[in-house]
C-alpha cells in the first residue's frame, strides 16, 4: 500500500510538472522569453494542482469553494491547452526545423485553447440531458414491465463548484420525469458531511413510488463513508444497499435490486481482491429473504463498469448500472478510461441475456468542463425479448 502511495505522488508529481514545463516551453517562452515572472507564476500553478487536493481538505467550505474554482478551472484550462499543444506539435517541430517564428502558431493555440474552455464549460455547466435508455430483457415477465420508469443519477460530485442551487434545479427535473424508482450509483459527493450536508440537502426531496436506492462510489471512500451512509438513510430516508439486496413489487412484477459497495471498500475492509465477494453477499442477501430471481427482474447496481465481469456467474440478474466514467468526460481522456473500464457510456451487451448501462455522469469532477461528453439523467424504460 505504501509503495502504491509513492507511486501515485511521483507519477502526479511527474505528469503535472512535464506538462507545465510543456505548456511555459510551447506558448510562454516564444511570446515573452524566460522572464523570472512568469517562471514564478507557472511554479505556483504547478504547485496549486499538485498540492490543491490535500489543501480542499482541510479549509473551511467558504474558503474551499473559492479555491476549488481557481484550482479545478486552472487545471482544465491547462489540459486543454496541453491536447491542443499536442496536435499541432508537428506543425511546430517544422516551424522549428524551417527556422520559421513560431510565434503565430502560439497565438493560434491560445484562441483555440479558450474557445475550447469557454465551449467545454458550457457543456459542463447547463443543466444535465435527460438521455432515455430502452432496455430488452430476455424473460416473460408481466406485461406491466414497460411501464417501469426508473430514474439513474450516478457521479454528481456535490462540492464547492456544484451546490445547493444545482441540487434544487436537479430535484425539481427529477421529480417532474415521475419516476417508480430512482437509483443513484455512488460518488455523490467530494468531502465530508460537515463541509457538505447544506449542499446535498435538496436531494432530500427527491420523490418516486419506491424511493431511492443508493450505493457508494470510490468518492464516498474519500469523504467518511460511514458518515455519508448513515446521513443519507436517517436524513434523507434513502434505502442504502451495501452488498445487500432490496426487493418490491409493482403489481404483479417483482422487482430484485442487487447493490454492491465500490471496489474501495475491499481496502477498507482490508480485504484482499481475490476474496471479493460483494456480489456473493449481495445475492445471499436476497435469497436469505426469500426472494426468488426466476420470475423477477434483477438488477445489479455496482459504481465501477468494470464489476460487470461477475455478472456470468450469475446468469438470472439481468442488467447491470453503473458510472464511475463520466463518458470520459474531457476528449481524450475515453480512451484511457476504456482501457481501464472496458465501458465507457450507454448500454453494452454482455451475452446473450445480460446488459450493462453506464452512466456518464450526472455532474463533473474536477474542471467543469465536458468535451465530448454530456451531464446526464437517464430515464430507463425496459421490454421483453426473445432470444
Amino acid at each position: 500500500m505504501l509503495l502504491k502511495l509513492i507511486f501515485a505522488i511521483l507519477l502526479a508529481f511527474t505528469v503535472t510538472a512535464s506538462g507545465h514545463y510543456y505548456l511555459f516551453i510551447r506558448l510562454i517562452s516564444p511570446l515573452f522569453g524566460v522572464n523570472p515572472f512568469l517562471i514564478t507564476l507557472f511554479t505556483s500553478l504547478w504547485a496549486v494542482t499538485f498540492f490543491g487536493f490535500l489543501i480542499l481538505r482541510i479549509v473551511p467550505h467558504f474558503l474551499r469553494r473559492i479555491f476549488e474554482v481557481f484550482m479545478f478551472l486552472w487545471m482544465g484550462i491547462a489540459f486543454l491547452f496541453l491536447i491542443v499543444c499536442l496536435l499541432t506539435s508537428p506543425i511546430n517541430l517544422f516551424l522549428n526545423i524551417m527556422g520559421y517564428s513560431q510565434i503565430y502558431l502560439c497565438y493560434s493555440v491560445i484562441i483555440c485553447g479558450f474557445l475550447l474552455t469557454i465551449y467545454s464549460m458550457y457543456k459542463a455547466l447547463k443543466a444535465p440531458q435527460v438521455i432515455e435508455a430502452k432496455i430488452p430483457i430476455y424473460k416473460n415477465l408481466p406485461d406491466n414491465l414497460k411501464n417501469l420508469r426508473v430514474i439513474v443519477i450516478s457521479d454528481i460530485h456535490v462540492s464547492g463548484l456544484i451546490g445547493r442551487k444545482r441540487m434544487i434545479k436537479l430535484t425539481k427535473k427529477i421529480n417532474s420525469l415521475a419516476p417508480d424508482v430512482i437509483f443513484i450509483t455512488g460518488d455523490l459527493m467530494d468531502g465530508s458531511v460537515r463541509q457538505l450536508k447544506r449542499e446535498v440537502a435538496p436531494l432530500a426531496d427527491l420523490r418516486s413510488k419506491h424511493g431511492v436506492i443508493y450505493i457508494t462510489g470510490n468518492h464516498e471512500y474519500y469523504s467518511g463513508p460511514k458518515s455519508w451512509k448513515q446521513h443519507l438513510s436517517e436524513r434523507f430516508h434513502w434505502k442504502v444497499i451495501s452488498n445487500s439486496s432490496y426487493s418490491f413489487n409493482i403489481d404483479d412484477l417483482n422487482i430484485n435490486i442487487l447493490g454492491i459497495e465500490d471496489r474501495h471498500w475491499l481496502s477498507h475492509e482490508k480485504i484482499p481482491r481475490k476474496n471479493d465477494r460483494r456480489l456473493h453477499s449481495a445475492v445471499f442477501h436476497m435469497h436469505q429473504h426469500g426472494h426468488h430471481a426466476d420470475k423477477s427482474l434483477n438488477i445489479l447496481l455496482a459504481h465501477q463498469p468494470k464489476d460487470a465481469k461477475f455478472m456470468p456467474e450469475f446468469p438470472f440478474i439481468d442488467l447491470q448500472i453503473s458510472g464511475h466514467t463520466h463518458g470520459g468526460q474531457i476528449w481524450p481522456l475515453k480512451y484511457i478510461v476504456l482501457k481501464d473500464q472496458k465501458y465507457n457510456k450507454g448500454l453494452y451487451k454482455l451475452n446473450d441475456k445480460q446488459h450493462i448501462y453506464v452512466n456518464q455522469g450526472t455532474g463533473f469532477w474536477g474542471p467543469p468542463m465536458r468535451l465530448g461528453t454530456i451531464c446526464e439523467i437517464t430515464l430507463m424504460t425496459f421490454f421483453t425479448k426473445h432470444s
